[in-house]
């Protein structure tokens, strides 16, 4: 396997690199960290590609930005840099916890955070978190820019919203309100390096006062629950575009500190990160405890829809969305407690 002749291109603009895109059409691809893009060129999973536009002569794309109520990464900004920067520390703990479970420390120097997203796969880790924190994807054409909810821009496995001379820039995600907390965990078949075989990302928001505060926060990988088994596959199989629909539920919490905002995404259980609307829908209003989340998780287990791969055949995963479910709503009701 090799890498076919390609020739990289270094626009100092968005201007730029989007008219080169429109110049070469389908055999060209942008570069930003290429720890997806170039692997796929050597192993042939993408042909054709005779031109590389690289971003990183580009400025304001490296940089983490606190813009008013939201939080602005570049697309240049690798995992490493976004894990120790201190905004996204002080407001998200719980992306600070998704990118240490990803993929190796190196790989980290070098993969970005917006490449995660860009790259749609299924099994993705930093997009679950942005659905459920409400992040939104901001594309320019070198012209003009537009955005949209991160849930809208993934559409199927490798497949996004991007326009045909589009970039997307940046991500943005919003400020979390008082009482909020966020929560990722994972199931691995080996502690680092690799792909998740389920995910569940969960947001809480409860209702009455601040009290002890609480930021959004954690995620961590957790153990088994069972065997696993299959053959060959990439995470998730059905409709491309799910279903439609706000990203989350509203209620009023009859008694201080019930749910009055909740959003749960999956990932690695369809071609696309999934939103357990029903769940959501069920927790509006009640008032927090193991019972209601152990029966959200079981409403969630069913908007899942696994396939069996060589990571874990789709009764496992449902199993799997079952357990990693309960325990993000337990970890999100913690942070949002401020405990």
């Amino acid at each position: 396997m090799h890498i076919p002749d390609i020739r990289l291109h270094e626009p100092r603009t968005i201007a730029e690199a989007c008219e080169l895109l429109n110049r070469y059409c389908d055999i060209s691809k942008v570069l930003a960290g290429g720890t997806d893009l170039l692997v796929d060129l050597k192993q042939g999973r993408i042909t054709g590609i005779e031109h590389l536009v690289s971003l990183r002569n580009i400025d304001g794309l490296e940089s983490v930005e606190e813009t008013g109520e939201a939080i602005r990464v570049g697309a240049l900004v690798t995992l490493n840099q976004a894990s120790g920067n201190e905004t996204i520390r002080k407001f998200f703990p719980a992306m600070i916890d998704t990118i240490g479970s990803m993929a190796a420390y190196t790989i980290r120097n070098v993969a970005t955070v917006v490449g995660n997203i860009a790259g749609a796969v299924p099994s993705s880790d930093l997009a679950p978190f942005f659905v459920v924190a409400g992040g939104e994807a901001e594309l320019s054409n070198g012209e003009s820019q537009r955005r949209m909810k991160v849930e809208d821009y993934i559409l199927g496995p490798r497949e996004t919203a991007c326009g045909e001379y589009e970039i997307l820039t940046h991500l943005l995600i919003p400020k979390p309100p008082p009482r909020t907390g966020i929560s990722y965990q994972k199931f691995m078949l080996r502690e680092a390096n690799a792909l998740a075989v389920a995910g569940v990302a969960a947001r809480l928001t409860l209702a009455g006062s601040i009290g002890g505060g609480g930021g959004a926060g954690g995620g961590r990988d957790v153990g088994g629950v069972g065997g696993t088994g299959g053959t060959g596959g990439d995470g998730g199989t059905g409709d491309k575009r799910g279903t439609g629909g706000d990203r989350s539920t509203r209620g009023t919490g009859d008694g201080e500190g019930g749910i009055m905002d909740s959003c749960i995404a999956m990932t690695a259980v369809a071609p696309r990160p999934v939103i357990a609307r029903e769940a959501c829908a069920f927790l509006e209003g009640k008032e927090p405890s193991k019972e209601v989340f152990r029966e959200a998780a079981a409403i969630a287990r069913e908007s899942a829809r696994p396939i069996t791969d060589i990571r874990g055949t789709k009764e496992y995963r449902f199993d799997l969305i079952e357990v990693l479910t309960e325990r993000t709503l337990e970890e999100a009701l913690s942070r949002a407690r401020g405990e």
